[in-house]
């Protein structure tokens, strides 16, 4: 969040979809998993579709300063790093419960902070109040279920699905009230479906081997 207060949004929604790319170099470094290079550039490909999507720029990277894009990326990076750490709770047997429990544990004590702050200073609209427990519904019971997806899968394969969102965003947005998304869109999306099955691709022979 602190990266989209000094950068454009396109360059940071680009810059932090590296963490995919993050899971999967941790998971391979501290878990152990296979970590083919055909998944490694299917991820790359795929960042190419988000950038068609974002459509993120050199001039707005750089008028974010290297302050925001160090931040975006070294969020990218954490993110890598929380998702491998799920998938590192979740082998030793802990409820997907308890693990989504653990990720407000340092972001809540200071959030209920500055949110008392703001509602006694401002108050709090019943609409705001809505989105506000909108976001939180739908936050929590995306990792939910991500942390199921993590029990099964490999943290390179789990996160890489997750490039879907760019796509889902924009449709969501377009049921919302969005314009109809022009071609690059159509284009991006094309490009990270075909990087998913390229990824897969690639995993099959040594499957069948085993």
């Amino acid at each position: 969040f602190e990266a989209i207060n000094v950068m454009p949004l396109g360059e940071c929604a680009f810059l932090g979809k590296i963490h995919p790319l993050a899971a999967a170099a941790f998971g391979r470094l501290f878990l152990g998993e296979e970590l083919r290079w055909s998944r490694v550039i299917a991820m790359v490909v795929s960042m190419g579709g988000v950038a068609l999507i974002a459509k993120p720029s050199a001039a707005g990277i750089a008028s974010g300063s290297v302050y925001g894009v160090a931040l975006a990326l070294f969020a990218g990076v954490l993110s890598g790093g929380a998702y491998c750490c799920v998938r590192a709770l979740l082998q030793k047997g802990e409820s997907e419960l308890w693990v989504v429990l653990a990720f407000p544990l340092v972001s809540a004590p200071v959030g209920v902070m500055d949110a008392l702050k703001h509602i006694l200073g401002e108050g709090l609209e019943t609409s705001l109040l809505c989105w506000i427990l909108a976001l939180g519904v739908c936050t929590q019971g995306g990792q939910i279920f991500l942390a199921r997806g993590l029990r099964l899968l490999p943290v390179a394969i789990g996160t890489h699905i997750m490039f879907l969102g760019s796509i889902i965003s924009v449709m969501l947005g377009v049921l919302m009230g969005d314009a109809v998304p022009e071609w690059n869109v159509w284009a991006g999306g094309a490009i990270i479906f075909a990087s998913l099955q390229l990824a897969e691709v690639g995993q099959q022979p040594r499957e069948k081997t085993t």
